[in-house]
């Protein structure tokens, strides 16, 4: 049926805008949180292996583009200036879609940040909308200025597509521009790194195609195309750590991942004198403090072995489920040699790729006679466990295991964890 021009005005327009967000990879800023805004990083070898992977998703994914458009900071032009050419499309650059401005606070850790001024993080969290870090900028006035800026872009955007490569403050003020919504909602929305928000935009409202898309843990082929960018630790074997109370089932899963990458695996010491007929109660506290001591020489003797030998291992047991036996059975009547401990479980730590939590409860607690099957026994040593790790492990290392119980569902899981290359998955294990 044919509409008379009259009726046609009266109609929305059918012209739709495309905008694909993604947010750049994992920039180098150490082991500790730290606020960056405006500081020009660079990404990590995790945030380059991000970039590598999520470029290879994008262009069988994403259709081409008619431009790319990207932050002037290296963190989001690495991966917008490679995808600008493999799609082979004009990149345009703007650094008025830069990250959130800092101030003073810049490249400065969250935690001495917090220790120097206290009340003024906490207002700044508090009021993330309208506080302003000193000579920084308020999440209202990044808003105001992405705004700006996309609209000075708007003739040429509208009605195409577009990819636009940056910071997760600007991902979170478009969407809060798109939808209507003040920015005081923006923390509602958590891109993280080499995620993919899709957002089409039409006279008759915006449409929200996927939000904070993870490509690479949700697409099986990523995986194909991180190890073919040849990514984290490509030029050596993998070095693992499986923690958690006794019943988890980290020697049934540290034998199968062992043999999955072809290096040793390392057993539980404590595990095997059990087996061959140790009474560990009549060790008395004494005696079970230099059993302890004990088997975490062992268990470092057998990684420096590993290493030495095949350049990677899986460990039943990690560094910290040691300093946890210190706290959790009262080894603290010497408190140099505590610290002592602690202090080699963090060196021991940067020696992994990935330390992985078991999770409590995920299968059933069997009796079989050589350790306690009181689950609340387990219980506290999983819960100290868990409170020591999420304090001292660095993001990029630590992940939690959510509550598979399939041997095959576990490994696959941890096998796909090591190829995403730190699209790290958080400390829910989501």
């Amino acid at each position: 049926m044919a509409w008379d021009r009259t009726t046609l005005q009266a109609f929305p327009s059918s012209e739709v805008t495309h905008l694909h967000l993604l947010r750049h990879g994992k920039p180098e800023v150490g082991k500790a949180r730290r606020c960056y805004g405006h500081t020009d990083l660079p990404l990590s070898d995790v945030g380059l292996a991000q970039s590598a992977a999520l470029q290879a998703w994008s262009v069988r994914h994403i259709p081409k583009p008619d431009r790319v458009l990207t932050s002037d900071l290296q963190r989001a032009r690495v991966t917008a200036e490679a995808l600008a050419d493999q799609f082979g499309v004009p990149l345009v650059v703007d650094p008025h879609l830069r990250e959130q401005h800092m101030g003073a606070w810049e490249g400065q850790t969250w935690a001495a940040l917090t220790e120097a001024d206290i009340v003024g993080t906490r207002h700044f969290w508090t009021h993330y909308d309208t506080a302003r870090p000193p000579g920084g900028e308020s999440l209202a006035d990044l808003s105001e200025r992405v705004g700006q800026a996309m609209d000075r872009h708007w003739d040429t955007l509208r009605g195409g597509r577009t990819v636009v490569v940056g910071h997760a403050g600007v991902i979170r003020v478009l969407l809060c521009r798109a939808l209507g919504m003040p920015v005081s909602e923006a923390l509602r929305f958590a891109p993280v790194p080499g995620s993919h928000t899709w957002l089409q935009l039409a006279q008759a409202g915006a449409v929200v195609q996927t939000l904070g898309e993870r490509p690479l843990a949700s697409d099986p082929g990523i995986v194909a195309a991180a190890r073919a960018a040849a990514v984290l630790k490509r030029d050596r074997p993998p070095r693992i750590a499986l923690a958690g109370s006794a019943g988890t089932g980290k020697s049934t899963l540290g034998r199968a991942l062992a043999a999955h990458y072809g290096v040793p695996y390392i057993p539980e010491g404590m595990r095997e004198r059990l087996e061959g007929g140790l009474d560990v109660h009549g060790l008395g506290h004494r005696g079970f403090r230099r059993l302890v001591d004990t088997l975490w020489r062992e268990w470092c003797a057998r990684v420096d072995a590993a290493l030495s030998t095949h350049g990677g291992f899986v460990a039943d047991r990690s560094p910290w489920d040691f300093a946890t036996f210190w706290l959790v059975y009262r080894f603290v009547e010497q408190p140099d040699a505590v610290a002592q401990v602690f202090q080699e479980a963090r060196a021991r730590t940067q020696q992994l790729d990935r330390l992985v939590v078991l999770p409590w409860g995920g299968i059933p607690l069997v009796d079989d006679g050589v350790r306690s099957a009181n689950p609340w026994t387990q219980r506290l040593f999983q819960s100290s466990l868990e409170g020591l790790v999420s304090r001292e492990v660095p993001d990029d290392i630590l992940a939690l295991m959510p509550a598979l119980q399939t041997v095959d569902g576990r490994v696959a899981w941890v096998t796909d964890l090591m190829a995403e290359t730190g699209t790290a998955l958080d400390k829910r294990g989501v």
